[in-house]
């Protein structure tokens, strides 16, 4: 057996192994990215933009008339 080769297809094996992890770490990446977007997303509707509301139940009371005693 050839050692000469036998090290040369290792570190080949080894070069692709290590590109195999870069794609998958880069795809983990942007797969937590767009998560982390959507996340953004889903917190930004319900901070205001849709009335103010805030989320929670809140009943819109616009054009009512309120009586309110403290």
């Amino acid at each position: 057996m050839d050692v000469t080769s036998s090290t040369a297809g290792a570190a080949m094996s080894l070069m692709q192994a290590q590109g195999q992890m870069a794609f998958g770490v880069k795809a983990l990446n942007q797969n937590a990215e767009q998560q982390q977007a959507t996340v953004e997303t889903l917190m930004q509707s319900g901070n205001g933009s849709g009335g103010g509301s805030g989320g929670g139940n809140v009943t819109p009371t616009r054009g009512q008339t309120l009586n309110i005693t403290v």
